[in-house]
């Protein structure tokens, strides 16, 4: 313990979120550096430092294999890092079983909203109408769910990349650039809250296996699906809501200092100050540990080479 103090005592620490400043990853990120210094030994300060690009997977490869292997680096990563290894290995340079994870602050459940009055309004019009949908890159999980999507379902997203971050995404769809975007439930009550407040946006759907609370009444992608084999594609794109908004640290680190943040990360999610903070920010906090996570993308990674051939197809990207 001594050993992991005097380390830290006095340092800077960074925390890198693999997105813009505008969207959840960056709140979550900006909490968790607020309040977590005090729970590591020695009290470091720690800030963030936002490296959006390419999907999530910039700041994602950056952690794996340039950042300091000495536990004064972690990171709020893109959710989909799982997905992006098993689909496109030539862009995502790391192995995900090798991070060391730290814990989830939050899950995530994803949502697909589209600018109302543009005749995007439900499903059904998305099968009838092209609808231009704004991603980050062809890791994000919207491109990879609303690609899927339109062989599964027969909808038309048209899909535009380069998008760097919710913020631009937001924007791009206000001012008709694009009709919809693919974000998380959180974002209606966070960056969205006027739009919705004033019906100028539609949520079409939701992903995942579980609705959000507050959107009882949107149907969920896996019932619009046809077989077990199309649900097993959308699981897999889907992977990413179980990991949500976590916290990981590079390969390398001592695992004295990994110890050392897990039970941090541990602590601050039941922090009063913390929660309070995430209440005033109107987002959720549904914690797990870091073990938990090492297991969980252990196992998509077992995942039966034909699902990943099938959704690679199905996305068009080649291996």
């Amino acid at each position: 313990a001594d050993a992991v103090s005097d380390f830290y005592a006095g340092k800077r620490l960074t925390l890198v979120v693999s997105y813009g400043a505008g969207g959840s990853y960056g709140l979550y990120g900006r909490l968790v550096a607020d309040h977590i210094g005090k729970y590591i030994p020695g009290h470091p300060s720690v800030v963030v430092q936002y490296m959006p690009g390419a999907g999530g997977l910039k700041a994602t490869n950056y952690l794996y294999n340039a950042a300091p292997k000495d536990g004064s680096m972690v990171g709020v990563v893109t959710k989909d890092l799982v997905v992006a290894q098993v689909l496109r290995p030539k862009h995502a340079k790391f192995d995900a079983s090798r991070f060391n994870w730290i814990g989830r602050v939050n899950e995530y459940v994803a949502v697909i909203l589209a600018w109302a009055g543009r005749g995007s309004d439900t499903i059904d019009d998305i099968k009838k109408r092209t609808t231009v949908m704004g991603v980050s890159g062809r890791s994000h999980h919207g491109y990879l769910l609303a690609s899927v999507l339109n062989h599964l379902i027969g909808t038309k997203f048209k899909l535009v990349t380069g998008y760097r971050g919710a913020k631009a995404m937001n924007l791009a769809m206000e001012s008709g650039e694009v009709d919809a975007r693919i974000g998380s439930s959180m974002s209606l009550k966070t960056q969205l809250v006027a739009q919705m407040r004033d019906g100028k946006l539609k949520v079409i759907c939701q992903s995942g296996e579980m609705k959000a609370k507050e959107l009882p009444n949107v149907p969920l992608v896996n019932d619009m699906l046809k077989s077990e084999a199309d649900r097993r594609v959308v699981g897999l794109i889907d992977s990413g809501t179980y990991l949500g908004w976590s916290v990981l640290m590079p390969p390398g680190v001592p695992d004295v200092r990994v110890a050392a943040w897990r039970k941090a990360l541990d602590e601050t999610v039941k922090d009063p100050g913390f929660l309070a903070a995430a209440k005033k920010a109107h987002v959720d906090i549904s914690p797990k540990t870091g073990q938990q996570l090492a297991a969980f993308v252990k196992d998509v990674l077992s995942t039966d080479p034909a699902i990943f051939e099938r959704t690679r197809m199905l996305v068009g990207i080649k291996k």
